[in-house]
């Protein structure tokens, strides 16, 4: 597997963040039974393994989740289970082979597409963009984004509610060189795809769209992807992996029992199961007909920088898109 040089972005090293850090180590640890097997036992080719030709590059809590379930809804798409591969990220899953990777995808579908959030998720993983642009360079690119701040507090919420993040807000989003920022500095994440990819090969989705307009940002994505745009289906009613759920009892009890030896293998196969399966686990875990739990309130000073740091950022990304996101007006 070839790798091309990929054209650095201006960054600071790599900041000690225990939160990512766990989040990523749990990325790995779901396909470690895999790598068990393919020490084992030689790997045979799947008889319609293929190559995707849809990658959605993230962002981290911004709906990729929901768009990926909407998008395997179409008779034309098949979308990945599980849905995040991170095969392209070295240190995550790169190490399986393009044999496994092939393995997820039907080839008997015009549209394959998988999502992971960790493809954009720099400083920490570099190179990303070059091995996707190696092995799939007709792929298209779909980055899904969100109110810069809305998403830092979403991510906060998932990393405290599963046990990631122990530290004091005060202390760690006041500093620039965690993931909790960087990871809303979308223009900024974007930069290495722009670099290898041309532009029409790349769509930004806000969550913002997602949520208040489904049917028409489902046209728009499903005609990126170059299937029937007029597909539709009752299921777009159903929001999946709702923020405000990670606060919940059941929510932080699921994530107590799949760390325990006999609940991991439910954890790495979850989005195996049939859809109407996952479902009932999901309306249980995150309670998608709850009310909108408060978020947790940013100190005014940290906002205040927040606030400035986002805004050329933001501008830029909305500009690529191509229209404004009318609910991220407070970073003009």
């Amino acid at each position: 597997m070839a790798v091309t040089s990929e054209q650095s972005t201006a960054l600071a090293p790599v900041a000690h963040d225990p939160a990512d850090e766990a989040m990523c180590g749990r990325a790995r640890e779901r396909y470690a039974a895999d790598r068990k097997r393919m020490g084992n036992v030689p790997r045979r080719r799947r008889k319609h393994a293929t190559m995707p030709n849809l990658i959605i590059i993230g962002g981290l809590k911004c709906g990729t989740t929901s768009i990926h379930h909407y998008l395997g809804l179409h008779p034309e798409i098949h979308m990945s289970k599980p849905k995040e591969l991170n095969f392209f990220v070295q240190e995550l899953n790169w190490d399986l082979g393009l044999p496994w990777y092939e393995g997820r995808f039907d080839g008997r579908f015009p549209v394959r597409g998988e999502s992971s959030p960790h493809y954009t998720n720099q400083p920490r993983y570099s190179g990303v963009a070059a091995r996707i642009r190696e092995n799939v360079p007709d792929a298209k690119l779909l980055y899904m984004v969100r109110d810069p701040i809305s998403r830092i507090l979403s991510h906060w919420r998932h990393a405290t509610g599963a046990g990631y993040e122990t530290r004091a807000m005060e202390d760690v989003l006041s500093r620039d060189d965690q993931t909790y920022v960087t990871r809303s500095l979308y223009w900024m994440q974007l930069q290495p795809y722009l670099q290898l990819f041309p532009s029409e090969q790349i769509q930004v989705i806000a969550q913002e769209e997602l949520q208040e307009d489904r049917d028409a940002t489902m046209r728009r994505a499903f005609e990126f992807a170059g299937v029937d745009p007029s597909f539709t289906s009752e299921q777009f009613d159903r929001q999946w992996e709702k923020s405000t759920a990670k606060e919940s009892g059941q929510y932080q009890l699921m994530e107590k029992l799949i760390k325990l030896p006999g609940f991991r293998s439910f954890d790495r196969n979850f989005d195996r199961l049939p859809e109407r399966m996952r479902w009932m686990v999901e309306k249980f875990v995150h309670d998608p007909d709850a009310p909108e739990a408060p978020k947790p309130t940013l100190p005014p000073e940290i906002e205040t920088h927040l606030l400035s740091l986002f805004g050329e950022d933001s501008k830029a990304i909305q500009e690529f898109a191509g229209r404004e996101f009318p609910r991220w007006k407070q970073y003009a």
